[in-house]
């Protein structure tokens, strides 16, 4: 099975020392996690960010000295969100998988900001 996301793009929206080998194994967890919940038919869009946030809410639990990040969705949810935790994640998670449930496949923008701890 392919995953919805490479460990590039999860590093794109969080800054860890979790190893890229790791964050490939929460991929798979993600992605499992996504299949559960019927989530397959969504867009690969819809499914790639679904995926990235649900990795980087574990990489968080996991490592609680990770850097967070924040995100744009340029259509659909209209929020800017910066990320203080696991949780944060979580919640983004379920606002894109609401949103990508009503609204096939919005585009989305992903940036870091280091300045924000």
């Amino acid at each position: 099975m392919t995953a919805n996301c490479t460990f590039t793009q999860v590093r794109q929206i969080i800054n860890t020392s979790v190893s890229d080998s790791d964050i490939t194994a929460l991929i798979a967890l993600s992605d499992a996690e996504i299949s559960d919940r019927g989530l397959t038919g969504l867009s690969a869009n819809a499914l790639q960010e679904i995926s990235m946030l649900l990795t980087a809410e574990k990489i968080v639990l996991r490592d609680p000295k990770t850097r967070v990040a924040y995100y744009t969705v340029e259509v659909g949810l209209n929020d800017n969100v910066k990320f203080a935790s696991g949780d944060d994640y979580r919640a983004a998670a379920e606002r894109r998988i609401c949103s990508a449930e009503t609204a096939q496949g919005l585009p989305i923008v992903i940036a870091t900001d280091d300045t924000y701890y």
